[in-house]
């Protein structure tokens, strides 16, 4: 479901536009075949934030097929993704291939904690920092990432809403998804009372939460 009203939803969509006809196919591709990348609300969002922003570094955890990271290339970004499952590394890797972007993206294959203590140091340091892997882990790969932080830079959080459910339990009724929306709900706390950063959760896409790094 949409956490906001589904006629509303269609409505803002009409006013998406891809970045190009690459980009476009890839989507609706990955749309077609149920493979999850960002919502094109979220792209919009993003592309709009990166206009302002222009990161010149950005360390995205959760790569998939590689559909953000080249999002955020695509606006002169370096950027290092980390994916845990190496099927869909080696389809992250062929995409961004084919479409032009190998010496923009380095794509690490791990855990997003696991990967970023073993292959980060003192020089590598972010502007932008995307979260979009495993939604009870958030917290873990935060805290591991905050160390690599520019000043001011701007972490983003995807889908911190869990398709409303981290709002309220009656949008998991079978109680299914009950430790990740336990999680989520403990990070989001987290990232609101954190001394280093200020936190806003904006209900965009599938839930945002955007963090300065102070």
């Amino acid at each position: 479901m949409n956490i906001t009203n589904d006629i509303v939803t269609e409505y803002i969509q009409k006013f998406y536009v891809p970045i190009d006809e690459n980009f476009s196919a890839l989507r609706q591709n990955a749309e077609k075949c149920k493979v999850p990348i960002i919502l094109r609300e979220t792209e919009s969002f993003l592309t709009f934030l990166l206009g302002l922003l222009k990161p010149k570094n950005v360390l995205e955890i959760g790569t998939a097929i590689g559909y953000s990271a080249m999002v955020f290339a695509s606006f002169g970004a370096n950027v290092i993704t980390i994916e845990k499952d190496q099927d869909m590394v080696k389809t992250a890797i062929n995409n961004i291939n084919t479409m032009g972007f190998s010496d923009k993206i380095k794509v690490l294959n791990g855990d997003g904690e696991v990967a970023i203590k073993e292959n980060l140091d003192e020089n590598d340091m972010f502007d932008l920092i995307f979260i979009d892997a495993a939604k009870s882990h958030y917290q873990r790969f935060l805290d591991a990432a905050i160390p690599f932080c520019s000043k001011n830079s701007i972490i983003v959080s995807d889908n911190v809403l869990l398709k409303a459910a981290t709002a309220s339990d009656q949008f998991d009724p079978k109680g299914r998804f009950k430790t990740n929306i336990r999680k989520m709900r403990q990070y989001l706390e987290y990232i609101s009372d954190h001394p280093k950063l200020d936190t806003i959760i904006l209900s965009c896409g599938d839930g945002l939460a955007l963090s300065r790094y102070k």
